[in-house]
């Protein structure tokens, strides 16, 4: 699944059956027919975005005239995200499929649940998501707003992002980014180089690191949470770097002495304000 794109890649596939009377009695056994040769419903695909069809467009029909087809999709679907809440996110994801040419009072799609339960694999090749059992409902499409309906199915299921996951690749590596800024402070103010290395070197990377993962989401009208402590992270960086700025002016003053009280009490104050920052983010309500 990517953020970026709002895409995600699945392996569907989709039993129909529809009876047509006029396909009755030509056979005394189950044959199969090239669908072009017999009406159907024309079961397309709505959210599809680079699909490849992995079924023959064939159908089984029995002396009844029951007609049994199968179908199986492979490839990206596009899917609408909310991540203001990234990546504490949970998003929902379905694979639309419509009667594409009649309208509702023309072919009525029904959801036979009873018959057969929609599944999903038991293990998924999905790294960063937990998703959730899939279900099947009978839906209205429109092609365009105001447009007419037509009638179709909807597959559905839930995800929710591994926590566990992005704070081991993403959140704890940035901690510990932010903490090598304020190691600044633990540095003797009279080595000014050493400082001034130190911070300037912790803004790059931040910023760097910022970039490195913008890949992970797409560009947003709105801050997720991610970015809110990206932003406070690097303000709180641009402030070690002010104050080691500061403190090197007043070096060169000959006020060590006030330096030294600076990076006492900036040595206990800004794990607090990073602790504050980091609850926020995290778990605040916005």
């Amino acid at each position: 699944m990517t953020g970026a794109e709002q895409t995600f890649n699945a392996d569907v596939v989709l039993k129909a059956e529809w009876l047509d009377p006029r396909l009755a009695g030509r056979r005394s056994g189950v044959h199969r027919v090239a669908l072009t040769d017999i009406w159907n419903p024309r079961l397309t695909l709505v959210n599809q975005r680079s699909v490849v069809q992995l079924f023959p467009d064939r159908a089984d029909v029995d002396p009844s005239g029951l007609v049994h087809w199968q179908l199986r999709w492979l490839g990206s679907f596009s899917t609408r995200m909310d991540l203001k809440e990234f990546p504490l996110d949970q998003q929902h994801f379905e694979v639309k499929v419509v009667s594409l040419g009649y309208a509702g009072d023309e072919v009525d799609v029904v959801v036979n649940t009873g018959r057969v339960q929609p599944t999903r694999a038991k293990v998924l090749s999905v790294t960063d998501w937990e998703i959730g059992p899939a279900t099947l409902e009978a839906a209205q499409f429109e092609t365009a707003p105001g447009d007419r309906s037509f009638t179709g199915a909807r597959l559905s299921w839930e995800g929710r992002r591994y926590v566990r996951y992005y704070a081991i690749q993403t959140i704890i590596p940035l901690v510990f980014i932010v903490l090598m800024g304020w190691s600044a402070f633990w540095v003797s103010a009279s080595v000014v180089p050493a400082r001034m290395s130190v911070a300037m070197t912790t803004m790059l990377t931040l910023i760097s690191y910022r970039f490195a993962l913008g890949s992970s989401i797409p560009t947003l009208t709105y801050l997720t949470r991610f970015d809110y402590f990206m932003l406070a992270s690097t303000i709180l960086i641009f402030v070690i770097l002010a104050v080691v700025s500061v403190e090197s002016y007043l070096v060169s003053r000959e006020k060590q002495a006030l330096c030294n009280r600076i990076d006492f009490w900036a040595r206990c104050v800004f794990p607090v304000v990073f602790g504050i920052v980091f609850v926020f983010a995290w778990w605040g309500n916005r």
